[in-house]
């Protein structure tokens, strides 16, 4: 699974296709893409370059010198500017075209364009450049990738992802599975499902009641890697409902003690695991480096932090929460008034983020970073998170919250293959589960249109080598 990673945004995707789609006579078509390049390697996982597609330019009449049904020549001249912004932007060439005579896979007449543009590339901006090849066949997406140092070899992409619903996942047909552990999920959704999984890398933020049952889940359903990240250690309150712990490992850190469970258990799915926080520069890379995320996580600056990624890096994001209230009756005994768990789902360009779902405000972030400068500041206000009325500090009961992880990653089932049928009073975004009413609802949408994140979307595939533009997490090459 040593293969780069090429995602288009639905967008660029569509654009794309109905550009090659519509070419009255059949001839080829090509396209610019310009990408960025995330090189992040994570210990436990092979090294796999992300190539995040940030902009799409159809060829011009002008520069199609001659094509067919199966070949196009085309002037290189035009294509100096986009040559310059790769160099002054620290962006990769991509190559796009067509196929429309259906051929699989790419041309000896590809592999000629594809190096002439790639020594052209050199000649204006120096070695150790890179190109993204791309073809169109007429139902999938292939993407290989080439660089300046070895022109004559290209590496094959592991997928051509686009964080769509449903989620798009072209691969190239290697790193199958036929491991008997999934063969009941493969009856119920099919083979290339499982196959899907196998090839996404995911992140799970927060390895509690919710995080840590998430994270099993994905490697029982057939998850390629998983990148867990947590800075907590284990308590004894968290016996009832961490998975894959013991007495004996109190005081050891979760995310971890969660890496050494998934590999006992068996099954094909590598582990990375961070011992921090999210909003850190290791957090944020090891973060930037996945395809589909689970946030699930108390710590609201690491929401904003996972908000703002899925926008900037492209992801699937699904955010898994939980809240309620304690109540005292007459009699002085506490009882539940309700208990609820919240499945949020956002995409780079579809779903509403988490600000105009309710989940964040910035009055809450902002608490918690004074909480952080000092920690003694108020013990209500850091118990408001969770309980409102509680004694202890949790939501932590586990029924619940490994409910709210089977609905979480039934969610991503559902974006890959979907099969989820939504009354009208439910958003496919957002909705939660009441276990005391035994009901679902949905809030109605904000619809914000001013808003940065999916209004404006602003941090749509950020450009900046900073990470997330926040100076505070420092600076990252991002093109290395």
């Amino acid at each position: 699974m040593n293969a780069p990673r090429v995602t288009l945004l639905a967008s660029h995707e569509r654009s794309l296709r109905e550009y090659f789609t519509a070419a009255v006579d059949g001839h080829e078509r090509a396209a610019v893409v310009l990408f960025r390049r995330l090189s992040i390697p994570l210990a436990g996982l092979h090294d796999s370059d992300r190539y995040i597609g940030v902009s799409v330019y159809p060829f011009e009449d002008g520069w199609v010198k001659d094509s067919s049904p199966s070949h196009i020549a085309f002037e290189t001249a035009p294509l100096r500017e986009f040559y310059r912004r790769c160099e002054e932007e620290a962006l990769v060439f991509g190559f796009a075209h067509s196929h429309p005579t259906g051929f699989p896979t790419f041309s000896s007449t590809d592999d000629s364009n594809e190096l002439s543009l790639l020594k052209a590339i050199s000649n204006r901006n120096g070695t150790g450049v890179s190109l993204v090849g791309l073809i169109w066949t007429g139902h999938t997406w292939k993407a290989r990738v080439r660089s300046s140092i070895a022109p004559d070899e290209s590496t094959p992409a592991r997928h051509v992802l686009v964080p769509d619903r449903p989620l798009r996942v072209y691969r190239d047909g290697s790193g199958s599975t036929d491991d008997g552990a999934f063969l009941r999920q493969s009856a119920v959704f099919g083979k290339p499902f499982v196959n899907t999984l196998q090839s996404l890398r995911i992140g799970v933020v927060g390895l509690g009641g919710t995080g840590s049952p998430t994270a099993t889940l994905l490697v029982r359903s057939g998850a390629g890697e998983l990148v867990l990240i947590d800075p907590d250690q284990l308590e004894e309150s968290n016996l009832n409902r961490v998975r894959g712990v013991r007495r004996s490992d109190v005081g050891k850190n979760k995310a971890r003690l969660l890496d050494g469970f998934i590999t006992s258990i068996g099954l094909p799915t590598d582990v990375a695991s961070l011992d921090g926080r999210v909003d850190t520069p290791q957090g944020v890379d090891a973060i930037a480096s996945c395809d589909a995320v689970f946030g699930c996580t108390d710590d609201q600056i690491g929401r904003e932090v996972l908000n703002m990624a899925v926008y900037a890096y492209a992801q699937a994001y699904i955010d898994v929460g939980l809240g309620g209230q304690v109540a005292t009756d007459a009699s002085g005994r506490t009882y539940l008034r309700y208990h609820h768990a919240r499945v949020s789902t956002i995409l780079p360009e579809a779903g509403e983020c988490l600000f105009c779902q309710g989940v964040l405000t910035e009055q809450r972030v902002r608490r918690e970073y004074a909480l952080r400068e000092n920690p003694s500041l108020t013990d209500a206000e850091a118990r408001e998170r969770y309980i409102e009325g509680g004694l202890d500090h949790a939501p932590g009961v586990g029924p619940f919250t490994s409910a709210a992880a089977d609905f979480g990653v039934a969610t991503l089932y559902d974006l890959v293959a979907p099969f989820r049928k939504f009354p009208g009073e439910l958003r496919w975004d957002a909705f939660s589960m009441d276990f005391v009413k035994m009901s679902f609802q949905s809030s109605s949408p904000r619809n914000d249109l001013d808003c940065p994140y999916c209004g404006t979307r602003q941090f749509l595939s950020m450009r900046e080598s900073r990470r997330l533009n926040r100076p505070a997490l420092g600076i990252r090459d991002v093109a290395l």
